[in-house]
């Protein structure tokens, strides 16, 4: 029989804890090995696709021609990176390519893990459960979203973008170091160049003008080194937007994505991306700026993230990890609420709504539904709570917490502890 005093606020008695934390680790491990090994184990011309352009790129430059002249084998896809990111990717044009993939998996899972790590604060808050089950949980949902078997199974960036962003915007890494991350990120791949503005209006302008001047650096290194590539890219690839495959495709769920599936003209089309597009983005740095001044920063960079999904041109599933990681963030004071929403949002991140509910009653919502979240996210769903100092005396005195995170005597979260 457990002691009363073994059961913690809001959360699972200790006991059942101890037996329940491991077997979540053990599905953890199953989930990342089942999607590591989808991945690995496709037929060749698609095993790791992206992964394979990067490095047939490079061997295609290593070899005398361009970049942007390699196409795949089979599906024709071409490079599209900026310079920079072929510089990066050039050491593994020198290697074994099946020894690349499997050590690029290896970094994607660690990757993930990672960020499960640095969210699962604001998750076992956000759920009212202990930190190590929250830990194990967020890992879970991302390794069987699809956002995350999406970068496993084309062996992706994004989820590293993702990572480097965060580890800035949550000030994981020490103050000098910040926007370092996130600059380096922008200069890899543009999307990411959303939150220099954020860093900016959030109050981090120290690390807002690094995030800039590292980009800036970052990409004059791909005109130094590569300068034809340079060229070529900015003043041609980079405006040719279909040419990273078909866009109206249910895969890109961006509002761009959206409106070519409606078959709107494209004076329209671009008119309303641009206009509703822009209008979004304003109402998310807005949103995102008020909340990370209460210092709810994970909610601040989710909503920045989400408002890039739905302004860029191109969002595919991998580039999605964002709208994953809002499952963690709190909705309301009420415990039940915030884990409907958990609910809600794993449901559209891991069931394949946009493929199969397309062909539903009512499929333009159900193809697009991770579109209406991502707005939703960006500029609707009240977020909540503070993420920093819930637990800082006056003067600075740190009060004990229990491992759900809360004060000992209160909820771990609840209205003594949440602001709007």
């Amino acid at each position: 029989m457990l002691d009363r005093k073994a059961k913690l606020p809001g959360g699972p008695a200790v006991g059942f804890g101890r037996i329940l934390v491991p077997l979540m680790w053990v599905a953890v491990c199953v989930a990342a090995a089942a999607q590591a090994w989808a991945g690995l184990s496709r037929p060749w011309a698609d095993r790791l696709s992206d992964l394979q352009v990067y490095i047939g790129g490079v061997r295609t430059w290593l070899e005398g021609d361009s970049l942007y002249d390699f196409a795949a084998a089979g599906t024709g896809a071409p490079f599209t990176y900026p310079p920079l990111a072929g510089l990066l990717f050039l050491p593994l044009g020198h290697l074994n390519t099946t020894a690349v993939m499997v050590g690029w998996t290896i970094l994607t899972v660690a990757a993930v893990v990672a960020i499960a790590k640095i969210t699962a604060g604001v998750a076992a808050r956000t759920w009212g459960i202990r930190r190590d089950m929250a830990m194990a949980a967020v890992t879970l949902l991302l390794f069987l979203s699809a956002p995350i078997s999406s970068n496993l199974r084309f062996g992706q960036i994004s989820v590293f973008l993702v990572l480097f962003v965060l580890v800035d915007a949550l000030k994981v890494v020490p103050e000098r170091y910040r926007g370092v991350a996130t600059g380096l990120a922008a200069a890899l791949k543009l999307t990411p160049l959303i939150f220099i503005p954020y860093l900016w209006l959030a109050g981090q302008r120290a690390a807002a003008v690094k995030a800039l001047g590292t980009f800036v650096v970052a990409t004059l290194l791909g005109w130094l080194v590569l300068f034809d590539e340079s060229v070529r890219y900015w003043t041609k690839e980079l405006l040719d937007v279909e040419r990273v495959g078909n866009i109206a495709t249910g895969g890109n769920q961006s509002l761009n994505g959206a409106l070519l599936r409606l078959d709107l003209p494209d004076s329209i089309r671009s008119g309303t991306v641009l206009l509703l597009g822009g209008v979004i983005v304003v109402i998310a740095l807005v949103r995102a700026t008020r909340l990370s001044r209460r210092e709810n920063l994970l909610a601040a960079t989710l909503i920045v993230g989400a408002a890039g999904l739905v302004f860029s041109p191109v969002s595919w599933t991998h580039h999605q990890v964002w709208l994953v990681l809002a499952a963690v963030l709190p909705i309301s004071v009420a415990v039940w609420k915030r884990r409907a929403w958990a609910v809600l949002v794993a449901i559209v991140m891991i069931a394949p709504v946009t493929s199969i509910g397309a062909e539903l009653p009512g499929g333009v919502v159900w193809g697009n539904a991770r579109l209406v979240l991502a707005v939703a996210i960006a500029c609707l769903v009240p977020f909540i709570g503070r993420e920093r100092g819930d637990d800082t005396q006056p003067g600075g005195k740190t009060n004990p917490t229990d491992e759900s995170g809360a004060v000992p005597g209160q909820r771990p979260v609840g209205s003594q502890t949440l602001s709007r």
